[in-house]
């Protein structure tokens, strides 16, 4: 410490690279305390905008989603000139469909299962349409859900007028309800009643009205929303997007919402929406489909959330903002602290400059 001491008092050099170390050190913690992440309340409309996934580029990624056996994964209530198809990979029927649909046929092995639309009479005299319910759950002692992804895929058929989700629950096996009903009894020739069920590579089978259950596991589900009649489309305001489907029951709690790119497997996350230490849980609702994109809305009242876009924070905490709004801190340090830090400097490391 004496050797420092002395150091000071007879090296100008000494004082001068000194001083400058504390200026750089000083520069690196203002910037430093400018830029620490924060978390923000949601919900968020700058950060809603940027939860989009766009077809064939990118998938939503809901990590560690709060999805108990038997609870809803995804769902959907049919509606007029509404048509749903769906096809599954690694799917097998439930027994009971199975015996009612292909009696005294042993279930096959997991396979590619569709449940499409079909032609129907042309002599409908209603405007309306069959209706198709749908419900994705997690199958009773299976996994919890690591991960759920949603996305578009390229490989779509037909034009841009359907709306389109693939959901990828992973390892987990969901279990899969569908029924297609008319809206009267009266009335089983309008467009949608007529469904076929194929199972591989087998011949479809024109469906009864009834329900329809399916198993999953570590499979895709691809759904595709049509409108029944081409001139009235299915989607609704400014954005057309389509806002049938439904995560969970309403929505989903997670701790963690990712965009991903589906071709760059090292990029940063376009979006990546992390719940604070404090909430561990996050809401994730109001699934919108658009004709190449999917679109999430992030969040509930009372929330908070770290959020990075690209690998960097985008809410963070900034000193210098602060001192700024702060009178008295202003004050202070153009009035105090600067000049006083200017006589040190110039005294000590230039000594021979006029007052």
């Amino acid at each position: 410490m004496a050797n420092l001491k002395q150091l000071w008092q007879t090296s100008l050099l000494f004082r001068r690279v000194t001083a400058a170390s504390v200026f750089l050190v000083a520069a690196l913690l203002a910037y430093l305390g400018s830029n620490i992440p924060r978390a923000v309340s949601l919900p968020a409309d700058d950060l809603n905008v940027k939860s989009v996934a766009h077809m064939g580029e990118e998938q939503i990624i809901l990590l560690k989603p709060d999805i108990a056996e038997g609870d809803l994964a995804l769902s959907y209530v049919g509606n007029k000139n509404e048509l749903a198809d769906i096809w599954l990979e690694g799917a097998t029927l439930d027994e009971k469909s199975q015996h009612l649909l292909f009696p005294g046929v042993a279930a096959s092995e997991p396979t590619k299962i569709s449940y499409t639309t079909g032609s129907s009479p042309s002599t409908a005299k209603s405007d309306d349409t069959c209706h198709t319910t749908l419900e994705i759950r997690r199958a009773k002692g299976s996994v919890l859900v690591d991960v759920l992804k949603l996305y578009q895929s390229d490989a779509t058929a037909g034009a841009q007028r359907f709306r389109q989700v693939v959901l990828d629950v992973g390892k987990t096996t969901v279990e899969i309800e569908v029924h297609t009903d008319s809206p009267s009894p009266e009335a089983m020739d309008l467009p949608g009643c007529h469904k076929l069920l194929t199972v591989g590579g087998n011949k479809p089978v024109d469906l009864p009205p009834m329900p329809v259950h399916m198993f999953v596991s570590g499979g895709k589900i691809d759904l595709h929303f049509n409108p029944a009649n081409p001139s009235l489309p299915i989607w609704t305001g400014a954005e057309q997007t389509f806002e049938a489907v439904s995560l969970g029951d309403s929505v989903l709690r997670g701790n963690r919402l990712q965009v991903l790119s589906m071709r760059l497997s090292r990029a940063p996350a376009k979006l990546d929406v992390r719940a604070s230490p404090s909430e561990n849980h996050i809401s994730f609702g109001h699934l919108k489909l658009g004709s190449e994109m999917l679109k999430v809305e992030i969040g509930r009242e009372s929330e908070k959330a770290m959020a990075y876009a690209n690998g960097k924070s985008l809410y963070n905490f900034d000193l210098i903002a602060l001192i700024q709004k702060n009178p008295f801190l202003s004050v202070a340090f153009a009035s105090f602290l600067v000049p006083v830090l200017w006589k040190w400097v110039r005294k000590n490391c230039f000594p021979n400059m006029s007052e």
